[in-house]
């Protein structure tokens, strides 16, 4: 079916978006097939966009083609983004394998080694494929399938996949990264039948004991399940280490962790309070030299994307203020700029997530 651009402003209820809209970053904010309804109307007014293409049929107007096509006034959320829908298929797939894995690992005590290093390609292959934009969809992941441990590794290893690539480090080596956040906490699968153990520190020890017994496992990925919570100014466990005594992969999986359990909770996406914890722990705790830049790309990826604050309002991040690492400044659906960083009142809920927007009225 032909398009034809349509202005904004001369949108109607009913029309179905041709071809996907894109930020001038070239990051897909609406797909095709979206059909328009006044919170889409107001929400591409919001994001700057002048123009869209709308599908028409030959000498049909296009606000006629929801009544010939019967197209239904809500969208799958499926609509929103191929490539999206795509990446969260592929990452549904990986965490239901990933806890196979970690199953057989709760119940035989032993590792799935070659099962444990194909998931760790798939994760690679999936960010390789998206890009930068595999931390977009990652950060408006709102999915439970699975326990959360298997959940929150498989979390770690992408974002891990996601600061290697960033390092530039040898694909070599991001395969063994990526393999070392999914096995940092495999002593969580053990310790609850491990009575001598107790405490914090005991999923750290249990775990780097297993995987010193596993033949063909890299040394990489017993030291970095081992040193994942040490910290640069020693107050970290089990050992106490200091700065480069720890080693890469542990301070990036680190950064990971505490990401990951700093974004999710049980229902939503926020990654602004993460990124409030990592710039206050940043020389400190962390290493910055890993994690300046790890902020840089999650603001950069936040740019543009629909947050809901806590007073209902669905808001367009703009930009970041230098000295707010964490309150960025947004734009409402009605052109009013709020600098959150200065708004004792207002603060961001979660990251919208696609449904949200594709079931919006």
């Amino acid at each position: 079916m032909p398009t034809k651009m349509i202005a904004v402003k001369d949108l109607t209820p009913g029309m179905i978006i041709g071809e996907p809209v894109l930020s001038a970053s070239g990051k897909v904010l609406l797909g095709q097939y979206i059909s328009i309804t006044p919170k889409i109307t107001a929400l591409l007014a919001m994001w700057d966009i002048n123009y869209v293409y709308i599908k028409v049929e030959d000498g049909i107007e296009p606000a006629a083609i929801q009544t010939i096509d019967n197209q239904p006034s809500d969208p799958s959320p499926l609509d929103l983004s191929d490539e999206c829908q795509k990446f969260f298929n592929e990452y549904d797939n990986i965490v239901t394998t990933a806890a196979q894995s970690f199953e057989f690992i709760r119940g035989q005590k032993q590792v799935p080694v070659q099962e444990l290093k194909d998931t760790s390609f798939s994760i690679y292959s999936t960010v390789l494929a998206n890009g930068s934009a595999a931390l977009d969809y990652l950060l408006v992941s709102d999915y439970t399938i699975a326990d959360k441990v298997s959940r929150h590794s498989v979390m770690v290893a992408f974002i891990s996949s996601i600061i290697g690539r960033q390092l530039k480090l040898s694909v070599d080596e991001i395969h063994i990264l990526i393999l070392a956040g999914l096995l940092h906490d495999v002593g969580k699968f053990i310790v609850a039948n491990d009575n001598n153990s107790n405490g914090p520190q005991a999923h750290v020890i249990n775990g780097a004991k297993l995987l010193r017994t596993v033949p063909g496992l890299p040394r990489e990925v017993v030291v970095s399940a081992l040193q994942h919570h040490e910290y640069m100014d020693g107050s970290g466990f089990p050992l106490g280490l200091t700065s480069e005594k720890i080693y890469l992969f542990a301070r990036i999986i680190a950064i990971a962790n505490i990401f990951h359990h700093q974004t999710y909770d049980e229902e939503f996406s926020n990654p602004f309070p993460a990124l409030d914890y990592l710039s206050k722990d940043m020389f400190g705790k962390l290493d910055p030299a890993i994690c300046q830049p790890f902020i840089r790309q999650v603001r950069d990826s936040l740019i543009n994307s629909p947050v809901l604050l806590n007073d209902g309002r669905v808001v367009q991040v703009v930009f970041f203020n230098p000295s707010h690492d964490y309150s960025p400044v947004v734009k409402t659906q009605c052109g009013t700029v709020i600098d959150l960083g200065t708004s004792k009142n207002i603060h961001i809920k979660r990251v919208v997530a696609p449904e949200y927007l594709a079931n919006a009225n």
